[in-house]
């Protein structure tokens, strides 16, 4: 494994119309063509990480503004096309997810797929630590959905405003450890249903 490359074998889900669905077979398939065939392109630039970091801040900010549908798909479609940021995230961070999706459920979702992105992007010392990524992902989520809550006080997510509490009361820590455990036995044991980023 190269230095600049993080490991991340979890689950994804909520990205939808943003990554691949791929079935168990699908998958197969995929990581088949991945040996046979090399990345379209190459690792990101500067100017690319540059844009992503602003872009992951507004959308911190302000998830709901005019432009956060498309400048969020060009994240999220530039983070899934590099080979040298890799995103681990799962859907436990969230509790139980509605389907079909409800609410702003997408933009908080994938935010943290967004913020992680960018926590790697400042600290290329913590490209391995997968609690930190973890944890600064879900701040950026967090983030988002309180900034979304400031526009849409109806907005609320039960689940969410558990996990704020716990951010609250310095336990956000825990929280993720144990999270990434529970990822961690669910990667053992695959989902058809999975959803993840390909390449």
């Amino acid at each position: 494994m190269k230095a600049h490359s993080i490991r991340a074998m979890a689950f994804v889900t909520l990205l939808l119309g943003l990554f691949c669905v791929w079935t168990a077979r699908a998958q197969r398939q995929g990581q088949a063509d991945q040996q046979e065939q090399p990345h379209q392109r190459g690792p990101s630039t500067a100017e690319e990480r540059a844009r992503a970091v602003k872009i992951a801040r507004e959308l911190e900010n302000e998830p709901l503004a005019k432009d956060a549908k498309e400048n969020r798909e060009w994240v999220i479609q530039w983070i899934v096309d590099i080979p040298d940021i890799t995103v681990t995230v799962c859907d436990e961070y969230f509790g139980t997810l509605a389907k079909p999706v409800r609410g702003h459920a997408r933009e908080i979702v994938n935010q943290m797929v967004i913020s992680s992105a960018v926590f790697m992007i400042e600290h290329p010392d913590k490209v391995k630590d997968e609690q930190a990524i973890a944890t600064a992902g879900l701040l950026g989520s967090l983030k988002t959905y309180q900034a979304i809550l400031k526009q849409e006080p109806d907005a609320r997510w039960p689940y969410i405003d558990k996990v704020v509490q716990m951010r609250d009361q310095g336990k956000l820590d825990d929280f993720v450890s144990d999270t990434r455990r529970k990822c961690a036995q669910e990667e053992e044991e695959p989902d058809p249903d999975t959803i993840r980023a390909a390449r």
